[in-house]
């Protein structure tokens, strides 16, 4: 009998650990909703650019550390653009991103303010369409940073700003 009475308890103690574990498992703390639905909202963007714009998904990058908070979208595109085509595909890239993120209902429910445009970033990474790499001065990379934009050529690894702009710059450039 005392046996039995000592495995009841060893059970009893392994339901309670087990239902505890179980438990603090299931509720999230405000950060990991908060970055769940991101990450949802980021593959939803990826999904939505690569159908509208044909910019394929490369990666993507965060940054949680006050003063240095960004969300980034990375892409692939193969075909050269002009500095126009390319000023027109990061902004829309960068703005899809940016109206997805604020117009997310259960999002807006976990943050204090909607994300500023700042936070923001875009590459995209151009090759030819045979894969082959953009030959200088062809823009081989476009990036839409701290609300600037640069066009960048890669001669012999060396990467060389061929323009830079400002997001507020670019806008204007877009109306004409």
């Amino acid at each position: 009998m005392r046996n039995n009475k000592g495995l009841i308890m060893k059970f009893v103690n392994l339901m309670v650990i087990g239902a505890l574990f179980f438990c603090s498992s299931c509720s999230k703390t405000e950060y990991e909703k908060k970055r769940d639905l991101e990450n949802k909202i980021i593959g939803q963007t990826w999904r939505q650019l690569e159908k509208e714009k044909n910019l394929i998904p490369a990666g993507e990058g965060k940054s949680i550390t006050p003063g240095n908070e960004f969300i980034g979208l990375y892409f692939q595109y193969f075909n050269p653009l002009t500095i126009d085509e390319a000023r027109e595909l990061v902004m829309y890239a960068a703005e899809t991103l940016l109206h997805n993120l604020n117009s997310n209902e259960k999002l807006n429910e976990l943050i204090t303010h909607p994300y500023p445009m700042n936070w923001i970033e875009i590459k995209i990474f151009t090759y030819n369409p045979d894969y082959s790499d953009i030959a200088p001065p062809g823009i081989s990379i476009v990036r839409f940073r701290r609300n600037n934009l640069e066009y960048i050529t890669i001669d012999k690894k060396n990467l060389e700003t061929i323009h830079k702009e400002t997001y507020e710059e670019a806008l204007e450039k877009l109306k004409k």
